[in-house]
């Protein structure tokens, strides 16, 4: 019988829902996945990489993470047998499964301003590292991650290289990381991002949206009193401080679902203190209003009488 005297290679079984099958280059997830084995020395280890649906993923990260909620990139090891159980040689060279949600990478790649392709190159990396034993629990840990993906990203052919941030859930009962590419520096790059970022505030936060058309009733009612220049600063400096107050807390809220969405009293700490200085901006707001506009209209209601 004819023998070979090196190890077999890595063996990454890829497979992609129908819906974005023109969408996805299996074979650069493939090589994305067994780079990484690679580069660990875990050479002949095998592993299933996934790409479906966020509802798919839902479901999962609720079923075995108790969070009913949608992830980019889930790891599931094999190797978590109980004690006392004897894994067959085959279980042994097989180190699990590694599921990505491609629209919720799709939106995170436009957000970081780089390919699917490039997200989706990340997320196999990322999630077939935990496979692989790492995680990013503690500062040392996150290090030694961090500084092998990268290395592994880098040799990949126009790879994505940098650090993951806090926006990743790879494996079951841990948090993983998001990846931040570099941004430029440049004023005119700022300035965009900075309008995008009003943009999304106001698309997605319902109350950002009744802030505004509260706002426009209180200039409207304002023009209509004919409130003396000063009046209009403190109005202006309130409706300011309102929406200021209402984007610190969204953004209070998105950095805490970043790191972890599963309950924690200091994560619950970080979004009462947030929507306590809304309701606060809110109450100095109705008080401004008061002494702006009651006055006015009191006066008015006299004259008509």
């Amino acid at each position: 019988m004819k023998t070979s005297s090196s190890p077999p290679g890595p063996a990454v079984d890829v497979q992609v829902s129908g819906e974005f099958a023109g969408q996805v280059d299996s074979g650069d997830l493939r090589a994305s996945a067994e780079a990484a084995l690679t580069h660990a020395g875990r050479v002949g280890r095998e592993l299933t990489l996934v790409v479906t649906g966020d509802a798919v993923v839902r479901e999962m990260n609720a079923r075995y993470r108790g969070v009913d909620a949608v992830t980019d990139v889930l790891a599931f090891p094999a190797n978590e047998a109980g004690a006392g159980f004897v894994e067959s040689p085959e279980a042994f060279h097989y180190l699990g499964d590694v599921i990505i949600a491609y629209p919720r990478a799709a939106a995170q790649a436009e957000e970081a301003g780089h390919a699917v392709s490039e997200e989706l190159r990340l997320l196999a990396v990322h999630g077939t590292l935990h496979l692989l034993g790492y995680d990013h629990a503690t500062p040392s840990e996150e290090a030694a991650m961090w500084e092998l993906q990268d290395r592994i990203l880098a040799g990949l052919p126009q790879g994505p290289k940098g650090k993951p941030s806090p926006e990743r859930s790879v494996s079951p009962g841990a948090a993983g990381e998001h990846y931040e590419s570099p941004w430029r520096s440049d004023l005119l790059t700022s300035f965009r991002n900075a309008f995008a970022g009003l943009a999304r505030f106001v698309r997605t936060q319902r109350n950002a949206r009744i802030h505004f058309v509260i706002a426009l009733l209180a200039i409207a009612l304002a023009a209509t009193l004919g409130i003396t220049l000063s009046e209009w600063a403190i109005l202006a400096l309130t409706i300011g401080f309102v929406f200021v107050a209402e984007m610190f807390n969204s953004v209070a809220e998105l950095a805490v679902d970043a790191v972890t969405l599963e309950f924690h009293p200091l994560a619950k700490g970080a979004k009462d203190i947030g929507a306590g200085a809304v309701v606060l901006a809110a109450v100095v707001s109705v008080i401004v209003g008061l002494l702006l506009f009651v006055p006015r209209l009191w006066s008015l209601w006299q004259s008509i009488g």
